[in-house]
């Protein structure tokens, strides 16, 4: 029997939503929609895909700015959230229960977002291609894909070898391991909280900003410029995130 993967385990999702997915992290989704805005000049009722969507900061940020917005998630339970959020916020979404890997509507949208690293999960270097190219035939000629990652440069940067957090009485801790020529990071994820203790392997491709320049160029997109931020901030030393737009 083959090992399911660890991206497409939902109990991992859940017992991790509170920790990946704070009240702050909605602010930051605001916040980099406007930015978003203006670094690529967005036009309304542009259509846009999110993808993966996790709980829908991202795609209820768009909705309410008057996108036509399609939201995809492998995460059953993420995509429930994502859909109630759409429901309060009386917006609406089609929403997509599809692995990124499969899910593709040819020459569909102006914009596709893959934001919050959620790009490199998998074990074959083919489905992240695979992957880039469902993101480059999905777009309208012209349009545009924004991705956001925490690189390999960043990594580098800021490595550390084990971290914590603590919210609400529950305790997250990690362990990370660089393998693999600093090509994947390979972690353990450990969970506590009323007294049960749950462990997760969870790992994922690094990738430089040349490294993924050259696989959006590899699947099509004629374009490739990378940022430090949302705002546009150069790619450097001083950096937040990386940020690429790639144009088709």
């Amino acid at each position: 029997m083959v090992e399911e993967p660890w991206h497409a385990d939902e109990g991992f999702w859940e017992a991790f939503q509170e920790f990946m997915f704070p009240p702050e992290k909605d602010e930051e989704a605001t916040e980099q929609i406007d930015e978003l805005h203006d670094l690529i000049d967005l036009e309304p009722n542009e259509r846009v895909l999110d993808v993966p969507c996790g709980i829908g900061r991202h795609t209820v940020e768009l909705a309410e700015r008057g996108f036509d917005v399609t939201a995809v998630d492998a995460t059953a339970a993420y995509l429930e959230t994502a859909r109630e959020r759409a429901e309060n916020a009386d917006v609406e979404v089609a929403f997509v229960n599809e692995d990124m890997r499969e899910f593709q509507q040819r020459e569909s949208f102006d914009l596709v977002c893959n934001l919050y690293t959620s790009f490199g999960y998998f074990a074959d270097r083919d489905d992240d291609e695979r992957t880039a190219r469902n993101f480059h035939e999905s777009l309208k000629p012209g349009g545009t894909l924004v991705m956001d990652l925490a690189s390999k440069e960043l990594l580098a940067r800021d490595f550390e070898k084990r971290t914590w957090d603590e919210r609400d009485g529950a305790y997250v801790l990690e362990e990370h391991h660089v393998t693999d020529n600093w090509t994947w990071m390979a972690n353990r994820w450990i969970i506590i909280h009323d007294g049960e203790t749950r462990e997760f392997e969870v790992s994922h491709r690094l990738y430089s900003a040349a490294e993924l320049t050259g696989l959006l160029e590899r699947v099509g997109f004629d374009e490739v410029t990378v940022y430090g931020s949302f705002a546009g901030s150069d790619y450097d030393e001083t950096a937040e995130r990386l940020v690429v737009v790639a144009r088709k």
